[in-house]
């Protein structure tokens, strides 16, 4: 299958396409990467117009070449110019086209160096795309062999999650990487509950163990049918606020972070709930989100390819 990279006609698409090279690498897989040029509205009413449509498909060829001599050879790539209504519209085109299994896409430019800003073509695709959508941060580099080393799932221990995690965990095998399960308990302090004669450190020590036991029980099931990467860790994030508790569970080159989308959003496609918002604003590592329709079907082909390499 292929990825789809959204390649923005600027000097910012070395690192959305370091990330889709890493990805690729991984996975087996190919790349479009592609610029998409969007047609005004209504289009070609003047000559001006079409000049002007001209003039911006050239530039975008001109900055297609740049990312031809960064793309190592290792990995198949094809490249191309998109004409479409929108930016987020035409990825979407080209991944229906290509059977894609994900978009792949940089931050915004206005962003902290090193941690995620959502572009507004990100904000449409993560509350719209049908296909999982990975996020690079924002000047994301990697050695030109990089390989995902490790997938890590942001668990929230409800039985939504149950897909989630058996997909990661096929992707990350069929990568050779580790995996990691990751709840993340962020709470203020003073607790509310200490106005109630509850400690909150026994409150968060407990709900720690159901979540650390939910997690496993996951992963044995999964486990169960799959050749488990090793090591699997299931790691608990504290602290007092997002920052904290990122830092608390401790990051390496090579590690992937993998969201699901929001249970009140379309079934068929990724629409970010809040948690899940705050944890892609605050991952200094690239995000995968995923929509749950898409959860069955990585898990379905996946497990094929398992099936039949073991």
């Amino acid at each position: 299958m292929t990825l789809i990279v959204g390649y923005p006609p600027n000097r910012q698409g070395r690192a959305v396409l370091n990330l889709a090279v890493m990805l690729a690498r991984s996975a087996g897989r190919d790349l479009v990467v592609c610029t998409v040029v969007p047609t005004s509205w209504p289009a070609g009413i003047t000559r001006g117009d079409a000049e002007y449509q001209a003039y911006r498909v050239d530039l975008a060829e001109r900055k297609l070449q740049q990312a031809r001599e960064d793309v190592p050879d290792d990995v198949p790539a094809t490249f191309t110019v998109v004409k479409a209504r929108s930016v987020a519209s035409g990825l979407v085109q080209l991944a229906e086209e290509h059977s894609a299994a994900l978009i792949v896409l940089g931050s915004s430019t206005a962003g902290m160096f090193g941690y995620i800003t959502v572009s507004s073509v990100a904000d449409r695709l993560l509350h719209s795309s049908p296909f999982p959508v990975a996020l690079a941060t924002r000047g994301f580099r990697c050695s030109s062999d990089e390989r995902v080393t490790r997938v890590t799932v942001a668990y929230g221990g409800s039985q939504k999650n149950d897909a989630l995690v058996g997909a990661a965990l096929l992707v990350a095998t069929r990568a050779g990487a580790s995996m990691r399960l990751v709840p993340f308990a962020v709470q203020k302090r003073p607790p509310v509950t200490a106005y109630f004669g509850v400690e909150a450190d026994d409150i968060l020590e407990t709900w720690s163990a159901d979540m650390q036991a939910s997690a496993r029980r996951v992963l044995h099931h999964y486990a169960k049918d799959a050749a488990v990467p090793d090591p699997l860790e299931v790691v608990v994030g504290y602290g007092n606020d997002w920052d904290e508790a990122f830092e608390n569970v401790g990051w390496d080159d090579g590690d992937v972070l993998v969201v699901g989308s929001s249970s009140i959003g379309p079934v068929a496609r990724v629409f970010l709930g809040s948690r899940a918002a705050k944890i892609i604003r605050h991952s200094p590592v690239p995000v995968v989100v995923m929509p749950r329709a898409a959860l069955k079907e990585i898990d379905e082909a996946d497990q094929q390819d398992l099936d039949h390499t073991a």
